[in-house]
């Protein structure tokens, strides 16, 4: 059977669409990152003037050129979800921080934000983070309904060693421990039981031990928490009679 040459026709115009779609694809991701460094710019110079005058606060128009930005990057790049945590962030930023709007508007932006997240989560729905990030947007909003408990509880089962998950599991499990479900109070006696039984470094266990033992003492769980943890736990712990 004959084989075909690389210069075939046949074969030519294959490789013709795959280097024009790779093209097209390095061009819109080169573009969106552009856009993605000027929208993050905007934030950051926003911050800074919060941080230098505690009245300040952008303009609408300011706000909508941000906003049309990172619709822009969206719109090339759908399927990244580091850019709609990223728009999620810019929007919450100014819905705290800008008085006077509307109540229209705020119930617009918290549905914008919590969509936002949510879609980063399906865009990668292994990532620890995105499902911390939900439950810390769930808890700021008030909202610690069964969207919150799962999130934090998903963040946990993916990200069981990360101190990225861990730390605001405690701050948000102890802070809100009364509205918790009993799956969720374990979620978060689980969490302060790795806290403290930990193994990279001395000086970094020795921290996470005070981070989780602190809070733990602020919120009076000691209780709480004993009773959940297991036998190795509560003699790491050192505070369970």
């Amino acid at each position: 059977m004959p084989s075909l040459s690389l210069h075939h026709p046949l074969l030519r115009f294959p490789l013709l669409l795959a280097v024009l779609a790779f093209a097209v694809w390095t061009a819109k991701t080169g573009i969106a990152g552009v856009y993605s460094f000027q929208a993050n710019s905007y934030l950051e110079l926003w911050q800074h003037q919060r941080h230098l005058n505690s009245n300040y606060a952008p303009s609408a128009q300011q706000y909508e050129q941000v906003q049309q930005q990172h619709q822009q990057i969206l719109s090339l790049i759908p399927y990244n979800g580091d850019y709609w945590t990223a728009y999620a962030d810019m929007q919450f930023w100014y819905l705290a921080n800008t008085p006077n709007i509307t109540p229209a508007t705020q119930q617009q932006l918290k549905k914008n934000i919590l969509s936002a997240y949510e879609t980063a989560i399906k865009q990668r729905p292994t990532w620890p983070y995105a499902y911390m990030s939900f439950a810390i947007i769930k808890a700021r909003f008030g909202e610690i309904d069964d969207d919150f408990k799962s999130a934090l509880q998903k963040a946990n089962h993916l990200g069981t060693w990360e101190a990225e998950v861990i730390h605001p599991t405690l701050e948000l499990g102890l802070a809100l421990w009364p509205q918790l479900d009993a799956t969720t109070q374990q979620v978060v006696a689980n969490a302060v039981e790795r806290s403290l039984t930990w193994k990279v470094s001395a000086a970094q266990n020795q921290k996470e031990r005070i981070f989780a033992l602190s809070l733990v003492g602020a919120y009076q769980k000691q209780a709480a928490i004993c009773a959940l943890m297991s036998s190795q736990g509560q003699k790491a712990a050192n505070m369970c009679s």
